[in-house]
């Protein structure tokens, strides 16, 4: 099993799209202290969340994350999701960036 790497600030993204019934979501955090994955206070998304139990979350990668809080709920659209992931916005940045962003995405 992989060890858990610890996360803190977690929001749990809840992904809709219109062309399908499913959502999917993931997780944004920050690193709570240094690991293999990443240095304390940088930022990760996750892939899918498959299981939750607890604070414990196990993502499609079988990565196994322990949060330090409950999670924040923030819901996005695809768009909004890729624009995120691809330029690591944090849901905050989003939520400036919203205004701006074309009313069809």
């Amino acid at each position: 099993m992989k060890p858990r790497v610890k996360l803190t600030n977690a929001t749990l993204i809840s992904i809709k799209s219109d062309s399908e019934d499913k959502v999917e979501q993931a997780l944004y955090a920050t690193f709570a202290e240094d690991s293999k994955n990443g240095k304390k206070g940088e930022a990760l998304f996750t892939t899918k969340v498959m299981e939750v139990i607890g604070l414990e979350y196990r993502t499609f990668g079988a990565d196994f994350y322990t949060l330090d809080a409950e999670p924040k709920d923030f819901e996005v659209n695809v768009f909004e999701f890729n624009l995120m992931h691809e330029c690591m916005y944090s849901p905050d940045d989003l939520l400036e960036l919203r205004d701006m962003l074309p009313a069809s995405c």
